[in-house]
């Protein structure tokens, strides 16, 4: 079986790509997935999202967060269900990945001693924010990590503006509080 003409094209503009990178000349990558609309973050209709794009930050959104810099790659899920996938990304400057979770301040025992973890009024709640410095280990800012949550972003908190291309490969599962019962 021969590989498909669109294939062969993703291919030739890869090796293309590569080839003009030791000359200095830039390629800049459109979108591999067909279904991917062109906007600031993904909002599928489906459960499972694969798609690779390339984003300019702009302000954080959140309240109190006016100071920082954001590019949101899956928007915030409202129907009970978190996105559980691998990303991968590489940025202009070093970047925060932020993993949105829902936040439940009603959990029995949270008290002042024991605090409460960073969070952010979202719609009519709140949202507990991880934000994860992942060192390269390169000169590049880049990375791929899993992750599991609500919403996936990339964030300075420095306020510095960046561009960011990244690929998710993601599903939305029904999240559960509890632990399943032993048999």
């Amino acid at each position: 079986m021969f590989p498909s003409k669109t294939t062969l094209a993703l291919v030739s503009a890869i090796i293309a790509a590569a080839a003009l990178g030791g000359l200095g000349g830039v390629i800049y990558p459109t979108t591999i997935n067909a279904n991917a609309q062109d906007q600031s973050a993904a909002t599928p209709t489906s459960d499972t999202v694969t798609l690779q794009k390339t984003g300019v930050s702009d302000t954080d959104p959140l309240p109190g967060h006016s100071g920082h810099q954001l590019v949101m790659a899956l928007a915030p899920r409202s129907d009970g269900k978190v996105w559980v996938g691998t990303v991968t990304w590489t940025a202009s400057k070093p970047v925060e990945v932020v993993v949105l979770q829902n936040y439940n301040s009603s959990v029995t025992g949270a008290d002042a001693a024991h605090g409460q973890p960073l969070t952010a009024p979202f719609g009519n709640g709140a949202v507990a924010i991880s934000l994860i410095k992942t060192p390269s280990g390169t000169p590049v800012a880049s990375g791929t990590m899993p992750f599991a949550g609500n919403a996936l972003a990339f964030h300075t908190l420095s306020g510095d503006k960046f561009t960011v291309t990244y690929t998710v490969d993601a599903t939305a599962k029904q999240a559960s509080s509890s632990l399943p019962s032993p048999d």
